[in-house]
């Protein structure tokens, strides 16, 4: 029996995302397939990569144009075609945006149930997750002959790759569905910036209400120096001064970087529950109690628009 990873990807490169599920996938004792569905200009390339990864046993090859979107019907079929072949006792893919639209979707299609956000895979059929912005954390079991994860990615370390001279897995094509003709890809659009995704991003920074418009310019600095990612607060989306695109917290970014440094935040739980798997927390804050400082490794008592330069200048 046999395990199936749906992969991500964007711009011809396969998603870290997808590297960190095949280390999730190895808890459950089987081959490990992935399944790649692509366009015609980035499917051979995505398909060795895919192969590349540690563990992999066997690749399957969707290409067709209507696939690069990697809209959801279209995607969902096609998965369940795979599926559909036999052998397969579970279908993985992590908790992002993609994986929020296309595991409930692929789940509905073949009548079954779905455990998302997994954090841990206990057995064969238990699986954890966290709910009430981690507060408590909920063990599952799925009955299922075909079982459905998506796995929350920052969880699991990304599998690794092999080099040239070791043995890829092998790669095969499948037939692609035609498309579905309800919905089709208008445009997608997606800001462009020097600095790293915040997601994918070793260093992150987190602005609260306690860094004004005045601080930015060195909070930039620093950014610059440590080649961090800058994202912000609930707060702070809904004084319109940042784009909900950097909201970090349970229903922003989930992250979890080698570094956090929360600037002016006070830590509300939904805050918490987005960023307190990062490896080490820093905290500048006016307020010893602001409940950042409960989670944190390091915590500095003070003000940001003199703590920030201070630090610019350690470095």
């Amino acid at each position: 029996m046999a395990i199936l990873i749906l992969a991500e990807h964007a711009e011809g490169r396969l998603d870290e995302a997808t590297r960190r599920t095949a280390t999730a996938a190895r808890s459950l004792n089987g081959d490990i397939h992935v399944l790649v569905m692509a366009g015609d200009a980035h499917a051979e390339t995505l398909s060795q990569q895919a192969a590349s990864i540690e563990g992999i046993a066997h690749v399957w090859c969707a290409t067709a144009p209507h696939l690069e979107a990697q809209l959801t019907e279209d995607t969902a079929a096609q998965a369940q075609a795979v599926l559909e072949r036999g052998g397969y006792r579970y279908a993985l893919m992590s908790s992002s945006y993609l994986g929020k639209r296309l595991m409930p979707y692929l789940a509905a299609l073949r009548g079954t149930d779905l455990v998302t956000d997994v954090t841990k895979i206990e057995t064969e059929d238990t699986f954890v997750r966290p709910v009430y912005a981690g507060s408590l954390l909920v063990v599952e079991r799925l009955k299922s002959a075909v079982k459905l994860l998506t796995v929350r990615a920052n969880a699991f370390s990304p599998a690794g790759v092999q080099t040239a001279a070791q043995a890829a897995a092998p790669i095969e094509t499948v037939p692609p569905l035609p498309p579905k003709q309800a919905v089709r890809l208008v445009e997608r659009r997606s800001e462009q910036s020097s600095r790293p995704e915040l997601s994918r991003a070793r260093i992150v920074i987190g602005c609260g209400l306690g860094v004004g418009k005045k601080d930015m310019p060195a909070v930039e600095k620093l950014a610059d120096k440590l080649n961090a990612a800058i994202g912000v607060s609930r707060a702070v989306v809904e004084e319109e001064t940042a784009s909900s695109d950097y909201l970090l917290g349970q229903t922003g970014k989930i992250i979890a970087p080698e570094l956090y440094i929360a600037l002016g935040i006070s830590g509300a739980v939904q805050h918490l529950a987005g960023v307190k798997d990062s490896k080490v927390i820093v905290a500048v804050n006016k307020d010893p109690n602001a409940p950042i400082f409960q989670i944190a490794d390091y915590g500095i008592v003070g003000d940001v628009a003199e703590v920030v330069p201070e630090l610019v200048g350690l470095l």
